[in-house]
């Protein structure tokens, strides 16, 4: 009898697919390729500082100091993102926006510190946090994502393959453990790990696999000196002023850096699919995660969340499976559940191909109808995450 060789045979298509992929994100991020963001037409400019047209037009005419735009397509004017933050910054300077619209924290105001978490694959957390991390950059507040999974989802989104950078610096050399007598592993300051991205006002801190070595060391390591869950925020402090917004990005495990992440974070996201399947999945993770946090809090004392909320991806409004289980997560977890969902666009999932957002993408690339679902989509959920990040201020939010 003959047959073929399980492990051979398997690593060979691993192989094969590894080797593939790579080309395939060489063809659509060659190295020599600088990531740049698209310009925003007058109505987006408008939607991002939040003001009518007819107050844009007016503002610009009183005060031609501010950038004036550039006439792009014909008649049509065009702002940069440094163009939208600097006619928004003059008018929150001069007082002329409503509190409510003033996304940057004031003195008193902690930054925000949001995980977002599931122990299941697939359910959407990396892209999630890349279009919350670049809509609320967008619409003024200081952010930093922070790529915690091995597989680098997140990092890759932004353009970066960790392939290419074998000596990049992730936040495992922030956070590691330094060895007497072995100067390269003393830890590198947090602000040598920071990377500037494309989109102003949006920062990451990219991951590898080198992020794996994290584990390792702190099961080798005694924890009665500095406990692990510890250092991620202790790591944070230096830069923390530097941020309205902070986003973690946690790979489906419950690593010992996720778990730092949960100690250091000021609120939780989880992100699940409307399937009964996931919906399980859930309830056991969860379970977990509280009995780990429980035994973190009996050393350091209980962490209170500001919020934790439960934020449905990939759904579909036509798909009745789906909206039913949307509303049977709703009729267990109510209001901690998100009133807006993460739409199963075509649109999204097309622009991730060449590893951007619906944000980054030129509409015009795309059928008008089915642009602006996903836009309304990503912009609804956004708006419900800003009135989560005022509350968490002290402020009424957008949505009162």
């Amino acid at each position: 009898m003959t047959g073929i060789s399980g492990s051979s045979t398997l690593d060979r298509h691993a192989t094969l697919i590894a080797e593939q992929l790579v080309q395939h994100r060489d063809r659509l991020l060659e190295p020599a390729r600088i990531r740049t963001l698209r310009p925003f037409s007058f109505k987006e400019a408008c939607h991002w500082i939040g003001v009518n047209q007819n107050a844009l037009r007016h503002i610009l005419r009183t005060h031609e100091d501010l950038p004036q735009g550039t006439m792009l397509r014909g008649t049509r004017r065009h702002f940069t993102a440094d163009e939208i933050h600097a006619i928004r910054d003059h008018l929150i300077a001069q007082g002329k926006l409503d509190p409510r619209q003033v996304t940057c924290r004031r003195d008193g105001e902690p930054p925000v510190v949001i995980a977002a978490i599931n122990l299941k694959g697939g359910v959407g957390k990396s892209t999630s946090t890349q279009h919350l991390s670049q809509a609320t950059a967008m619409r003024g507040y200081r952010t930093l994502a922070i790529d915690l999974d091995p597989q680098a989802s997140l990092t890759q989104l932004f353009g970066i393959i960790p392939e290419r950078e074998p000596d990049m610096q992730t936040l495992y050399h922030a956070i590691r453990y330094p060895e007497a007598g072995d100067p390269q592993s003393a830890q590198a300051s947090i602000r040598d790990v920071v990377r500037k991205t494309h989109i102003p006002r949006l920062d990451l801190i990219p991951s590898s696999m080198q992020i794996m070595e994290f584990e390792h060391e702190t099961a080798a390591h005694d924890q009665r000196k500095t406990p692990f869950f510890l250092r991620v925020e202790e790591a944070l402090d230096e830069i923390r002023d530097d941020y309205d917004v902070i986003l973690f990005d946690c790979p489906p495990q419950m690593s010992f850096a996720v778990m730092g992440a949960l100690f250091t974070s000021t609120s939780l996201l989880v992100t699940v699919t409307a399937s009964f399947v996931d919906v399980m999945s859930l309830g056991t993770f969860l379970g977990m995660t509280g009995e780990m946090m429980g035994v973190i809090e009996q050393r350091k004392g209980q962490r209170p969340y500001d919020w934790i909320k439960y934020l449905v991806t990939r759904y579909n409004p036509t798909d009745q499976p789906s909206v039913q289980v949307a509303g049977y997560l709703r009729s267990i977890l109510e209001s901690a559940v998100m009133t807006n969902e993460f739409y199963l666009s075509t649109a999204i999932a097309d622009a991730a191909t060449t590893s951007e957002s619906i944000i980054e993408v030129d509409p015009a690339s795309f059928h008008r109808q089915t642009y602006q679902r996903a836009w309304d989509s990503v912009d609804r959920v956004t708006g419900e995450l800003e009135d989560l990040i005022q509350q968490a201020w002290g402020r009424n939010g957008h949505g009162t």
